[in-house]
């Protein structure tokens, strides 16, 4: 794979679960941060920049802020956020970010969710490869993470 390959994430799980369900575990900051593991401030609503800090024992304290694009309920929930475990400053806004997708389908076993991720492209070639080998692995663990979540009773 060469690093023009490195442009696109994309996981898909099925949830057995009601697409109502899931779509509650994407979008309510507090449900969120259970299966995501963080911390969050603010609430989801479309055009807010939420901060988030990282709970996981792996990464815990790394602070990143997430840009809510659509809430489409319950079938769509985005976001733009600066990618990886190395953040820029805060106040760059002119860092590249990448844009987040969750779609949410109705299937016969509960619920298809399918996650990408775009833009890696848009990163610095010194940065892209990196960061797309630990988000590629952090949306297969994300995803198992709300399938679990998501897929038990609340």
């Amino acid at each position: 794979m060469n690093l023009t390959d490195l442009g696109t994430i994309q996981r898909s799980t099925v949830i057995r679960a009601p697409r109502e369900r899931v779509w509650r575990a994407l979008t309510t900051p507090a449900e969120f941060g259970k299966w995501f593991e963080v911390e969050s401030a603010g609430a989801f609503s479309p055009g807010v920049r939420v901060r988030m800090v990282t709970t996981n024992e792996n990464y815990q304290g790394i602070v990143f802020y997430i840009t809510i694009g659509e809430m489409k309920a319950p079938e769509r929930f985005s976001w733009r956020w600066h990618p990886g475990s190395v953040q820029p400053d805060p106040s760059d806004t002119a860092a590249p970010m990448t844009e987040v997708v969750f779609q949410l389908d109705e299937v016969p076993e509960g619920t298809k969710v399918t996650v990408t991720e775009t833009g890696f492209d848009t990163l610095s070639l010194e940065r892209r490869a990196a960061i797309y080998k630990e988000n590629s692995a952090g949306w297969e663990y994300q995803m198992e993470s709300l399938a679990r979540y998501a897929g038990n009773p609340a």
